[in-house]
C-alpha cells in the first residue's frame, strides 16, 4: 500500500507543479501534424532551370554560328577583292598560245617576257573563265586571273594605263557558286564553338562568416561549357551538395517570432543543397596540353533539406533540432571565383583541378547565415564536338 500511496503522491505533485515551460517549437510541430502542409516539389524547379539553361545555350549556339558564317562570307569577298586587285594586271611582255584558249578552261603561259601577261586580241571570254599563268622556268606558284564577264581582249589590251581592271565590276559579275569552285579558296581561319560537358567533385571547407570554425563539406555533378571564342566560354549546370557547419548562436538569424527561453551556444547545420552556377571563364595560358583559366560568376541555392541541431552550456533542456525541407531557394545568392588549370589527355578528354572560392551575397538557409565555401573541384572534361579549326 505505501508504493501505491508513493506512485499517487508522485502523479499529484507534477500535476500540481505550475513551472511547466512553454515551448511553441512544440506546439508548432503539433500542428504541422494535425495540419500537415503541402510540401512544395523541387523536381519541376530543377527541371524548369535546367531547360532555361539548355535554351540558353541553345540561343547562343545560334548566335555564334550566324557570326561565323557572316564572317566567312565577309573574309571570301575579301579575298576575291584582293585576287583582283593584286592579280590582274594587263601589260604587254608576254604570250599565249591562242590554241590552247579554250573558254571557261584555264591557259598556260608559255613564255615569259616581262612583268605583265599580253592576252591575245580577239578574243571573247566569258564571266567565270580565268587564265592561269605559270612560270615554268622559275617554279613560281600558278596564279589564277578571273576574267571580266563578257570581256573583249582587244579592249583590255588597249587599255594600258589601268592596272587593275575594274574590280568592283569584276565582283558584280561573280557568284557564291563561283567562289565555292576556285582553285584556291579562301584562307580562313573558321572557329567551330565546342560545348564541353564535365563531370566533377568538388570538396570544400564550409564556414559561417567571423564564426572561426570550418566543416569538412562537398558536392558532385554535371556542368556544361559552351565557348564563345578561342579564350572565352560559359558554364552552367547542377552540383548536389552537402552544406555542414558549426556556428554560436549569434550568427543565426532565422526569420521567426520564436524566442528560446534559454539560448542555445552552439548550432550544427547539415543542408542539402542544388547549387546551379552560372560562370565566365577566361583563358589566359595555353599550349597543346596545358590551360589555365579563370572564372567569375554567381550561383543559385535550391535547398532541399536543412537539419538544425541546438546545444546548450547549461543544464537546460530546450528544443534539441529543427528541420526545414524546401522551404528556400537563393536565386544568385553566392559569388563564385576560380582558378582552373586544364591538361589534355587527347582530343576528347580533359581533366582539370579547380580551386575555388563560393561568398554568400544574401543570407542563406533557414538560419538567414553567411555562408562561404572554399575548395577545389576536380573534374574529367569530354569535347563533345570536334575541335575548331
Amino acid at each position: 500500500m505505501k508504493e501505491g500511496k508513493d506512485i499517487d503522491r508522485f502523479f499529484k505533485d507534477k500535476l500540481e507543479e505550475p513551472d511547466i515551460p512553454f515551448n511553441e517549437m512544440d506546439w508548432d510541430s503539433l500542428e504541422e501534424k494535425l495540419y500537415p502542409k503541402v510540401r512544395k516539389r523541387i523536381v519541376p524547379v530543377i527541371w524548369l532551370s535546367a531547360i532555361a539553361g539548355i535554351a540558353a545555350l541553345l540561343v547562343i549556339v545560334f548566335l555564334v554560328f550566324r557570326a561565323d558564317e557572316k564572317i566567312i562570307k565577309k573574309a571570301a569577298v575579301a579575298d576575291v577583292k584582293t585576287k583582283v586587285q593584286k592579280e590582274i594586271f594587263l601589260t604587254e611582255g608576254g604570250s599565249i598560245n591562242k590554241d590552247s584558249i579554250v573558254r571557261g578552261k584555264a591557259v598556260d603561259l608559255v613564255e615569259r617576257k616581262s612583268e605583265g601577261i599580253n592576252l591575245v586580241s580577239g578574243h571573247q571570254f566569258i564571266s567565270g573563265s580565268n587564265i592561269t599563268y605559270q612560270n615554268k622556268l622559275n617554279n613560281f606558284d600558278a596564279i589564277s586571273l578571273l576574267i571580266l564577264p563578257e570581256s573583249n581582249v582587244n579592249q583590255i589590251v588597249l587599255n594600258k594605263s589601268v592596272k587593275t581592271i575594274a574590280f568592283d565590276d569584276a565582283l558584280a559579275g561573280l557568284n557564291t557558286a563561283e567562289i565555292a569552285k576556285s582553285k584556291r579558296p579562301a584562307m580562313v581561319l573558321k572557329r567551330k564553338p565546342t560545348l564541353v560537358l564535365s563531370i566533377l567533385a568538388a570538396p570544400d571547407l564550409t564556414s559561417v562568416q567571423k564564426s572561426g570554425t570550418s566543416s569538412l563539406s562537398g558536392g558532385f555533378g554535371l556542368e556544361a561549357t559552351l565557348s564563345i571564342s578561342k579564350k572565352l566560354s560559359i558554364t552552367t549546370g547542377a552540383v548536389y551538395a552537402k552544406k555542414i557547419y558549426d556556428s554560436d548562436f549569434s550568427l543565426y538569424n532565422p526569420n521567426t517570432s520564436y524566442v528560446f527561453r534559454v539560448a542555445p551556444a552552439n548550432i550544427h547545420a547539415n543542408c542539402d543543397v542544388i547549387d546551379i552556377p552560372l560562370n565566365v571563364n577566361y583563358k589566359v595560358f595555353e599550349n597543346r596540353k596545358n590551360a589555365i583559366s579563370v572564372s567569375t560568376g554567381l550561383s543559385s541555392y535550391l535547398m532541399l533539406k536543412e537539419k538544425y541541431n541546438y546545444s546548450y552550456d547549461s543544464n537546460y533542456q530546450g528544443p534539441k533540432n529543427y528541420e526545414v525541407t524546401n522551404q528556400n531557394q537563393h536565386y544568385f545568392g553566392v559569388a563564385n571565383v576560380g582558378l582552373e588549370f586544364q591538361h589534355t589527355i587527347n582530343e576528347k578528354i580533359r581533366i582539370s583541378a579547380k580551386p575555388f572560392m563560393k561568398l554568400p551575397l544574401t543570407g542563406i538557409g533557414y538560419g538567414n547565415s553567411r555562408l562561404s565555401s572554399t575548395g577545389v573541384a576536380v573534374s574529367v572534361n569530354m569535347n563533345l564536338f570536334k575541335k575548331g579549326n
